[in-house]
C-alpha cells in the first residue's frame, strides 16, 4: 500500500475492506432528497477554482514560532496544532500553499467513514495519480511509535518523494480515537485537529457518498464539502 489514493483502490479490488462504499457495502446509498436531507452538512456548490501551479517547490523554511491553522469548511471549522518540531518541512510546505490560497475553495473528495477525509486536489477529482501543486517534496516519516490516530493530519502521496497538497485527516475510530487506522508509516504527520473541532470531523465523515463499484467516484461526497479558506497563526 503505497498511497493514501491508492488504500481504498486495493482494499476494493481484493475484495478485503469495504471502504469505497463507507460501509455501504458496495451497495449505491439512496440518492436525491433523502440523501440531502440525511446529510449532515448544507447543501452548497462546488466553486470553480483554479489553483496556482508552481515550478518548484518554496524555501521549506519555519519562523520560530508555534503554528496552527484553522480549516474553515462548509461543515464548519477545524482547528489543527502544526507540528512543527515533528515535521518541519511538511508544515513549511502546507504553510505555504496556505497563505498562498491553494486550498480556498477546494472540495474534500475522500470521505471513508471510519478511516480517512481527504482534500487538496486541484481538480477535486479521484483518479490513479495525486495530483498537487507542480511540485513535489519528500516525505518526513513519523516513528513508528507515532500511530495515526483520530484527528492526526497527514500528508497523502504516491510513493517515496510524492507528497504535495493533498492531505488527509484520520476519522478511524470515532468512539475511542486511540485506535490507530493501521497505516504504515508512509505518511508525514504534520498536524493535530483539536478536541472542539471533532464535531466537524463527525459531520464531514458522515456525508453521504456516491457508493457503487466505480473506485474513483464510490467514496466522492454527493453533495460538496468544500474548503472555504485556511488561516495560519503563529504564536
Amino acid at each position: 500500500m503505497r498511497t493514501i489514493a491508492v488504500i481504498a483502490f486495493l482494499a476494493v479490488l481484493a475484495g478485503l475492506v469495504a471502504y469505497s462504499a463507507a460501509g455501504t457495502g458496495g451497495r449505491k446509498e439512496p440518492g436525491g432528497s433523502r440523501a440531502a436531507a440525511e446529510a449532515p452538512c448544507p447543501e452548497v456548490d462546488a466553486p470553480e477554482v483554479s489553483p496556482p501551479t508552481y515550478d518548484q517547490p518554496p524555501a521549506l523554511e519555519l519562523q520560530e514560532g508555534d503554528y496552527s491553522a484553522i480549516i474553515r469548511t462548509s461543515c464548519g471549522e477545524i482547528e489543527v496544532d502544526l507540528l512543527e518540531d515533528a515535521a518541519p518541512r511538511t508544515v513549511a510546505n502546507f504553510v505555504f500553499l496556505a497563505e498562498e490560497g491553494f486550498y480556498d475553495g477546494l472540495t474534500w473528495l475522500r470521505i471513508e467513514r471510519d478511516f480517512v477525509i481527504q482534500t487538496g486536489d486541484p481538480d477535486g477529482i479521484i483518479g490513479n495519480d495525486i495530483d498537487g501543486p507542480g511540485y513535489t517534496i519528500d516525505e518526513e516519516r513519523p516513528p513508528s511509535a507515532r500511530k495515526y490516530v483520530y484527528g492526526v493530519v497527514a500528508m497523502a502521496n504516491d510513493g517515496p518523494g510524492t507528497s504535495g497538497s493533498q492531505f488527509f485527516i484520520v476519522v478511524h475510530d470515532p468512539v475511542e480515537k486511540r485506535e490507530p487506522a493501521g497505516l504504515e508509516p508512509e505518511y508525514s504527520i504534520f498536524g493535530r485537529v483539536s478536541e472542539e473541532s471533532y464535531e466537524t470531523l463527525d459531520k464531514i465523515a458522515r456525508m453521504p457518498v456516491m457508493g457503487g463499484d466505480d473506485v474513483h467516484t464510490a467514496v466522492q461526497p454527493r453533495s460538496p464539502v468544500v474548503i472555504e479558506s485556511v488561516e495560519i497563526t503563529t504564536t
